[in-house]
């Protein structure tokens, strides 16, 4: 069965590809100036806002499955650049939707936790949505675009994913702080603000659940802990052997963020273990296995 990963540089369309199961045929996208280095998987440029070029890699791929994992994923960015993030994130997933309705193609779409508004955490998949912010509300439509085809479409909604990224691609909270820490710099980690921080690898392999179970319908993923993002730097320190001293905790006011953020948008995650099998990874655990490959990337 041929798999088409659209964003496939990003986090999570790393972990996809390096954990793909052995009866799948993996192909993959990419946007912009990357260094695809050795890769098993044949990629393919592609901007999803071009209907005739999203088109035109269908009829040349003839994916049975696509799990659409390129957006622009920036909260701050999409708000600064509205124009943009609505082609993209909404644009594109259309033209995505519309090629695999085409070649009746499954359709994995990857939300976010930022489509719920943080008021009443913990959020289970049937809630309603409710975002606060232009990043949220773009999610809010991809999710609308995508239903459209329900008998064939799943949703998985990730919450702030953790790993280590591809060579020049985007970082994440864990890499931030580890720059850091490396560097003896001290960090200012909000104490108000909880979330369930999530191994890229568990959200590869919740996603690779869904296919191979044709699962549709919508999964929340997240990992085991509830911490505060100051928890969460906190632990990070300890695990990849720096001083949990160098973090300091503040209030979400202590930022000036362009973009609201949602003070608790925590998933409950029993829809994840009960129908596809897959535990929530806990934080000592999930750290533990990105500290034991920081060599290796």
């Amino acid at each position: 069965m041929r798999v088409l990963v659209t964003g496939g540089t990003g986090l999570l369309g790393k972990a996809l590809l390096s954990l793909t199961p052995p009866e799948f045929e993996t192909v993959a996208t990419y946007f912009g100036e990357v260094t695809l280095g050795q890769s098993a998987t044949p990629f393919h440029h592609l901007d999803v806002r071009d209907a005739d070029a999203v088109a035109r890699l269908f009829d040349q791929v003839r994916p049975e499955v696509v799990i659409h994992a390129a957006s622009i994923g920036s909260v701050d960015y999409a708000e600064r650049h509205r124009e943009e993030a609505w082609a993209v994130n909404v644009g594109g997933t259309r033209n995505v939707a519309a090629s695999s309705r085409r070649h009746a193609a499954k359709l994995v779409f990857i939300s976010s936790n930022a489509v719920f508004d943080g008021e009443q955490p913990l959020y289970a998949e049937d809630d309603a949505v409710c975002p606060i912010n232009y990043y949220g509300r773009l999610k809010v439509e991809g999710e609308r675009v995508v239903q459209e085809d329900s008998n064939k479409t799943a949703i998985v909604r990730p919450i702030l994913m953790y790993g280590w990224p591809n060579p020049g691609e985007r970082g994440n909270l864990v890499t931030f702080w580890l720059d850091k820490f490396e560097k003896g710099e001290s960090i200012q980690a909000v104490d108000d603000v909880w979330s369930k921080p999530l191994q890229v690898e568990s959200c590869a392999e919740v996603c690779w659940a869904v296919v191979t179970q044709g699962r549709v319908g919508t999964y929340h993923v997240a990992g085991a802990d509830h911490v505060t993002l100051y928890q969460f730097a906190r632990k990070v320190a300890e695990v990849f052997g720096s001083d949990p001293g160098l973090v300091t905790p503040v209030p979400g006011s202590f930022f000036t963020q362009l973009a609201p953020r949602p003070a608790d948008t925590s998933f409950v995650t029993d829809k994840m273990g009960r129908e596809l099998g897959v535990r929530p990874i806990g934080l000592a655990e999930g750290l533990a296995t990105m500290e034991a490959r920081r060599h290796h990337v």
